[in-house]
């Protein structure tokens, strides 16, 4: 007789479907890879070199030619602190190009052709204009061509800059409010266009202190005798007063290698640069001091961080180990596990290295800036997520750990106001209770990422074993809402009627968004019950999302939701429906003791009998009243963990930021708008953890909450820093 197939839902069949699943780990092991792959397929057009100018031909050539290892260290006084003339360069290059150097041409080859050739430049789109609006108003009066040019790069031309009507457009926007921010970058990219010589300050004062003012190669021009003025066609009374310490010797010395370093580059005398710009190199620090040149090994630290683009690029290792990691906890395979452990090792040893040559360059602590806090406080946040990962093989942690580093790392790179300049500390952050604190703080941020993580982990768990196909559904209409949004930009918001020249929408038009906001939000709570369609449930929801973001946003902030909500809502879609293929026909992950071990394999084992002591112990957790499955507790568990110590950490930062803050200011608080967003965030936490004792479906309310008070951190951390003013506002 011919056996009879198991049935669908038996356990026979289920057995089945678990063994298919683990014959096969180098399948998955060749999917990361192929992704991996495929990642950097896509990204790779996109790091192409650009169209190098036609005016740079001569310097590339040179540029080819020259080791800058020596001249790179030479020592510039700037923005209050002492940097190399490689990291001077990249960052005035930066400041008025928006990139570190021009197509085609090294950070210091770069500095030259603008220090001696700039004139070459003035029909090349060199001066970045960030702002929409400063373009659409500096550009008004132009060709069409130039400004369509102007609109869509974000470049001009010095020539198009020294335009009479730019200036004076320029002198009327920079006193209006919501020109301010714009108009500064303005200022600061027309700084380096007209005066980077003025800038570079690479002369020591001799016998001065360490804190004393450097001179630039033109003032060092009055220590030069007369004959020799006369013969440059100079006078004393048109440079100034001689400096005082620096023989004649001296002064001659140094004018002439930077002068044979001018004439050889209009040349294209590489050798000749090369010789002049060395010795240059050589002498400058035998002008300062004893104990005032910076030494060479800070020096070159410093240039090696800059050129290793400050180890943002660690990303990749997160990204490839994230990759790795999901499987690892869908299927609790323990190859990807070991490969995802070791991309996090990587990715840590590439992120702590930079951390701490930053720390040896500035001889600090590096937590002063947004840059510098977002990438310690990241470190900090994975290294304990790391710790429980190794302890409770939880595999969502680690999952954790690689998003945090990752999105840490892309914001650092390529978000962060400034891009990692490295900057000196404001006096008032310069105290050991004040780190103490601020370390405190950035790390319970990170947790509290790690821990919003984990959250979106369990409510995409929770939702997909309740009903795949509703998850499913409600993630598709939320990307159909998201998509509503893009759609209606263009009838909502009407281009350039405000001073900034940005794009608006009439009040009539937010009034309306907010009250289909307010409808909408009014409908969902009446219509929330346990016999409604979650169809009629998904669709409200999505409404009021594009009708509020519709109604609070600015054009660019409705832009990135509407994108957002694309692409959130689409892989929230995608992968309940993924899930749901993989399941087959089966029962629910958790109705079998094997099928309850896929994702949560190993040492979870144990934990279905003892809970870890950092998840607390709350009556009931372990009989599982909601009726989920032990892995979905599981979850449940290791973000408690996490939580727990967010709570606590943000307790004693904030208790410590008081006791500072009457230390420095005279009161322990003051209602500051930093200080009342932090006891905000720190509140939903205290909800939160209280929230379990009184609820009786605890993973889901906490994994809401959760989410609730990342949002809260980042507002806190992000907006109130950048554009609500107060005492912080340095942070």
């Amino acid at each position: 007789m011919k056996p009879t197939a198991p049935a669908a839902g038996s356990p026979a069949r289920q057995m089945n479907l678990i063994e298919r699943i683990d014959m096969q780990p180098k399948r998955l092991l060749a999917l990361g890879c192929s992704l991996c792959l495929m990642v950097a397929a896509i990204a790779a057009p996109a790091l192409g070199d650009e169209v190098a100018f036609a005016a740079s031909e001569k310097a590339a050539a040179i540029d080819a030619q020259i080791d800058w290892s020596h001249a790179r260290l030479i020592a510039v006084q700037d923005a209050g602190r002492y940097k190399t003339l490689d990291s001077f360069a990249r960052e005035a290059i930066h400041e008025m190009y928006g990139k570190e150097h021009f197509p085609g041409l090294s950070p210091m080859a770069t500095m030259m052709e603008w220090l001696f050739n700039r004139d070459a430049y003035a029909d090349s789109p060199v001066l970045r204009i960030k702002d929409k609006g400063v373009q659409i108003h500096l550009s008004a009066h132009m060709p069409e061509a130039a400004r369509q040019r102007i609109q869509q790069t974000g470049y001009m031309t010095p020539r198009e800059f020294d335009d009479p009507v730019v200036a004076q457009r320029i002198i009327e926007l920079e006193p209006m409010a919501p020109m301010v921010s714009a108009m500064r970058r303005v200022r600061g990219t027309e700084a380096v266009f007209r005066h980077m010589e003025e800038m570079l300050r690479i002369v020591p004062a001799p016998n001065e202190a360490r804190d004393a003012m450097w001179h630039t190669i033109a003032e060092l021009q009055a220590n030069l005798p007369p004959d020799l003025l006369a013969k440059a066609g100079r006078s004393a009374d048109s440079i100034g007063a001689p400096i005082p310490g620096v023989t004649t010797e001296q002064a001659v010395r140094g004018v002439q290698a930077w002068a044979k370093v001018w004439s050889a580059w209009k040349e294209g005398d590489a050798a000749k640069v090369q010789a002049s710009i060395d010795q240059l190199a050589e002498f400058l620090p035998t002008m300062a001091g004893e104990g005032v040149y910076p030494a060479e090994s800070q020096r070159a630290a410093e240039a090696s961080y800059y050129s290793w683009g400050k180890f943002t690029w660690g990303y990749w290792f997160y990204m490839a180990g994230l990759i790795f990691g999901i499987p690892a906890l869908v299927t609790g395979w323990r190859k990807p596990w070991v490969i995802s452990i070791a991309f996090l090792m990587i990715a840590m040893g590439v992120h702590a290295f930079g951390i701490g040559l930053r720390w040896y360059i500035l001889g600090r602590i590096p937590v002063a800036n947004m840059f510098e806090a977002i990438v310690g406080s990241a470190w900090i946040g994975i290294a304990i997520a790391l710790l429980v990962e190794l302890k409770y093989r939880t595999r969502v942690a680690l999952i954790g750990a690689h998003a945090t580093g990752f999105v840490a790392m892309m914001l650092a790179g390529f978000v962060v106001p400034g891009g990692g300049t490295i900057t000196t500390i404001m006096g008032i952050l310069d105290d050991l209770m004040l780190r103490i604190h601020t370390v405190l703080i950035i790390s319970s941020y990170a947790l509290i990422f790690v821990a919003a993580i984990i959250a979106v982990v369990y409510l995409f768990s929770y939702y997909h074993h309740r009903a795949a196909t509703k998850s499913a559904e409600f993630g598709a209409v939320v990307a159909l809402f998201g998509g509503i949004v893009l759609a209606m930009l263009n009838f909502v918001f009407v281009k350039g009627l405000d001073p900034s020249g940005e794009y608006v929408k009439s009040s009539t038009a937010t009034t309306a968004f907010w009250v289909a906001a307010i409808g909408s939000l009014a409908l969902l709570l009446i219509v929330v019950r346990p016999d409604t369609s979650h169809r009629l449930i998904a669709a409200v929801t999505g409404l009021f999302l594009a009708c509020l973001t519709l109604a609070i946003g600015n054009h660019g902030f409705s832009l990135g939701m509407g994108w957002v909500m694309i692409g959130g809502g689409g892989v929230w879609s995608l992968g309940n429906i993924a899930g749901r293929v993989i399941r087959g026909a089966a029962s629910p992950i958790g109705a079998n003791p094997r099928l309850a071990a896929v994702g949560v394999s190993g040492s979870f084992h144990d934990l279905a009998l003892e809970k870890p002591i950092l998840a607390g112990a709350l009556p009931g957790d372990k009989s599982s009243p909601t009726g989920l499955p032990m892995w979905l507790q599981h979850i449940d568990w290791s973000h408690l963990i996490i939580l727990n110590m967010v709570f606590v950490m943000l307790f004693v930062g904030t208790i410590l930021g008081a006791v500072w803050a009457d230390y420095s200011w005279g009161r322990p608080w003051g209602w500051d708008p930093k200080e009342v967003f932090a006891l905000n965030t720190w509140i939903v936490y205290a909800i939160l953890i209280h929230m379990r004792f009184v609820t009786k479906n605890k993973g889901l309310w906490t994994a809401w909450l959760s989410v609730a008070g990342c949002l809260m951190m980042a507002f806190n951390w992000c907006f109130v820093n950048f554009y609500i003013v107060g005492l912080h506002s340095y942070a």
